[in-house]
């Protein structure tokens, strides 16, 4: 495996930074060259004004700098690293090395993330992941860092599942969805640095305080489908759309949310065929076995509008089992104690969401011309958070199937444990967050599925 290739590629590649480097060749001499970067790729040149020969990917190699002390000075750089195969690139200064850095972590994956963030405390919990508030130890700014243990990676499957899940949160890019932005690999664990949503889950939300007022849930059910139409125009299919993977921005707002965990996430180039999602959320196309594409996702929101205008689900049952059995036959009934105060034109949104057969859903844009959005955005922009009267007395007691909809998703391999919100765990302590080791390096693979 070599390091460089040769580039063929057109020469309006888009490039987000440049510059001169000192390359270390593997004659042990040092040559000056200059360098591009692009979304996925270093690319190289013998200099400014010539044209680019070289291009390495950087998807799944390893960025590592080093600072060298001996008697000629002092020099920075960092090195380019996949498996055995590795190149060192040296700066003028520090502060060229830092702004490197900066752009080589949005695209590689970094290795000393215990100087760039201070963990805080523990904010959620899995049996796959923790999760972490930390703050940036440059401009203060909290993130919420994900925590994989290196010791759930030594199948394929689940490392592959990791790079599917960065290789896609990398390539979106919308206002309304949790942004991936830096990975590092540490001694022991692996960790995604994301957006930080201090309002928790809709799931927590509607627990709280009931179902939305009907204006409100227009004005999300329109934000949502327009995150749903820009999946689509990326042809990333989610498959894992539920009330724990809508993270609201503040306890304040019921609108203003992102779109999280894109772990059964899939670029949609080909008919899919894996069964895989949330019990009581799933399309009745995939559990039929049957061929699917992003119209699943819009049955899955169909399920979360039913949840948020009633407080309750449509396909409860007391185990995962039950729901599924419930899930796949798709009968979705309307009882009056919950819906009496709910407009035909909403009922109507929900079945065209919901409807058994992908042929009749409406995809996300055909769906965001229904005349019950329409009407209800085109209202006043403030948004109330206390449910209409007829409901503002509602408690547990009144919608109780919700609080057992925490299911467990499936996949055809295996099934995961859900990651509940914040949690209390007085006796957990922080990972190691050493810089990765040579022994404990993990073979990054090149294949996404």
């Amino acid at each position: 495996m070599c390091f460089w290739e040769d580039y063929k590629e057109p020469e309006t590649s888009l490039i987000i930074y440049q510059g001169s480097l000192m390359e270390l060749k593997v004659s042990e001499v040092l040559k000056e060259r200059y360098f591009y970067l692009n979304k996925s790729s270093i690319l190289r040149s013998s200099s400014a004004s010539s044209k680019i020969t070289k291009f390495s990917s950087l998807k799944w190699k390893t960025t590592e700098p080093f600072i060298e002390e001996s008697t000629t000075g002092i020099k920075y750089g960092f090195r380019l690293r996949q498996g055995i195969v590795s190149r060192y690139f040296y700066t003028a200064t520090s502060d060229q090395l830092d702004l490197w850095l900066s752009h080589l972590s949005k695209i590689g994956i970094m290795t000393d993330i215990k100087h760039e963030y201070e963990f805080k405390k523990l904010i959620g919990s899995g049996s796959f992941s923790h999760v972490y508030l930390a703050k940036d130890l440059e401009d203060s700014k909290n993130y919420a860092i994900k925590c994989i243990p290196k010791i759930l990676l030594q199948s394929a499957s689940s490392l592959n599942g990791l790079c599917n899940e960065i290789e896609i949160m990398r390539t979106l890019d919308h206002p309304g969805i949790v942004k991936l932005h830096k990975v590092f690999e540490g001694k022991n664990h692996v960790y995604l640095v994301l957006d930080y949503m201090e309002g928790g889950s809709m799931l927590d939300r509607l627990l709280k305080r009931g179902p939305l007022h009907e204006e409100s849930a227009a004005k999300f059910t329109a934000k949502f489908l327009g995150i749903l139409d820009y999946l689509k125009s990326m042809n990333v299919v989610h498959r894992d759309i539920k009330l724990e993977n809508i993270l609201l921005e503040s306890e304040l707002t019921d609108i203003d949310f992102k779109l999280a965990d894109f772990g059964l996430a899939c670029f949609a180039n080909k008919e899919l065929t894996k069964k895989c999602g949330s019990p009581g959320y799933v399309a009745p196309e995939i559990l039929r076995k049957l061929p699917y594409g992003p119209k699943v996702d819009v049955f899955s929101f169909g399920i979360i509008l039913y949840m948020i205008l009633s407080g309750q689900a449509p396909f409860g049952g007391k185990t995962p089992k039950e729901t599924l059995l419930k899930n796949i036959d798709c009968l979705i009934q309307f009882h009056d104690a919950y819906w009496r105060n709910i407009s035909k034109n909403a009922i109507e949104m929900v079945l065209q969401l919901t409807r058994s057969h992908p042929s009749q859903r409406p995809s996300p844009r055909e769906a965001l011309t229904h005349k019950w959005l329409r009407f209800n955005t085109l209202k006043s922009s403030t948004i109330s958070l206390v449910s209409s009267k007829s409901r503002e007395k509602i408690t547990f007691k009144d919608f109780p199937n919700i609080e057992n909809f925490r299911q467990r998703r499936f996949s055809a391999v295996s099934i995961h444990s859900r990651e509940p919100g914040v949690e209390t765990h007085k006796n957990h302590k922080f990972p190691d967050i050493s810089p990765v080791a040579r022994t404990t390096k993990i073979n990054w693979k090149l294949e996404v599925s």
